[in-house]
């Protein structure tokens, strides 16, 4: 990780969250810029990339779950790491009455995600009971490390929802409480405003659109970030800006994967076949 940070610093100007939103709104200028993200608030952020992050000064986000840094439960996605997927494509077979052979991990996720949040928690919690699967140990942040990051003044806090639906497949009703509640109860623990936000999972058009954007304008959000894989500009809407994910590899696969762009991920079409979005049930 320290050394992709530092391939990072090389090579592009790294800016604050405060920096694009001065950028999307008042004009300010940046050549060349970086600015990191990081979903989920992973306990991760604070065990290897605070040290990091303080070391070498960069300003990054990070977007939470007030109620999972508060209560320690762990995202559905983050509860089935490690599952036999292939099992689990039965058991959703068997749920659903469906007959899906199975393809890889991007179908299984992809089927998963068509669903409503509450058919998810149904779904894996007959699966764990079935298989005789305990909870996985705690995986967010807890209360004071992420009181110690906001009072960094490096990693600027961002709501996440509060319980990491799609929001596309949920009611007005559920997004409108998922996102408010988010920013109302994140703005209580670190007791200043909360401007900032990332979609779950994020991919525009498919897992939010116009109605999650007005709900979170009506929330006063400021910026909100997608997971669309493009470079920012100033043509993006400041509620839907796109974003580069790096989940592995080194410095030299990083910089690789930004420098291509967008042939990136026509080459990892090319190679590794269909993906998640491809497997989404409409």
């Amino acid at each position: 990780m320290e050394d992709i940070l530092k391939m990072l610093t090389r090579h592009y100007t790294m800016v604050s969250v405060e920096q694009l939103e001065n950028y999307y709104f008042n004009g300010l200028e940046l050549k060349n810029a970086c600015h990191i993200t990081v979903d989920d608030g992973d306990i991760s952020v604070y065990t290897h990339l605070f040290p990091l992050v303080k070391k070498y000064k960069i300003p990054i986000s990070i977007y939470v779950s007030p109620t999972a840094v508060i209560s320690g439960k762990n995202f559905w996605f983050q509860e089935i790491m490690g599952y036999d997927l292939e099992l689990f494509l039965k058991y959703y077979n068997l749920l659903y009455q469906t007959n899906h052979v199975f393809i890889n991990k991007h179908q299984v996720f992809g089927l998963i995600k068509s669903l409503s949040l509450k058919e998810i928690q149904t779904l894996i919690d007959g699966f764990k009971k079935e298989n005789k699967i305990k909870d996985k140990p705690r995986r967010c942040l807890d209360v004071n490390q992420l009181l110690e990051l906001h009072e960094s003044g490096l990693v600027a806090i961002g709501a996440h929802t509060i319980n990491h639906p799609i929001l596309r497949n949920e009611s007005y009703e559920t997004v409108k409480d998922e996102v408010l509640r988010s920013v109302i109860e994140l703005e209580n623990l670190l007791k200043s405003k909360v401007k900032f936000f990332a979609y779950p999972n994020g991919f525009p058009g498919i897992d939010f659109g116009e109605r999650e954007m007005r709900i979170l304008e009506e929330c006063n959000i400021r910026l909100a970030f997608s997971t669309q894989s493009k470079n920012f500009s100033n043509q993006d809407h400041p509620l839907s800006v796109p974003r580069r994910g790096i989940t592995k590899g080194g410095p030299i696969f990083v910089l690789t994967k930004l420098v291509l762009g967008d042939y990136w991920d026509r080459l990892r079409r090319i190679l590794k076949g269909r993906q998640e979005p491809d497997f989404r049930v409409k």
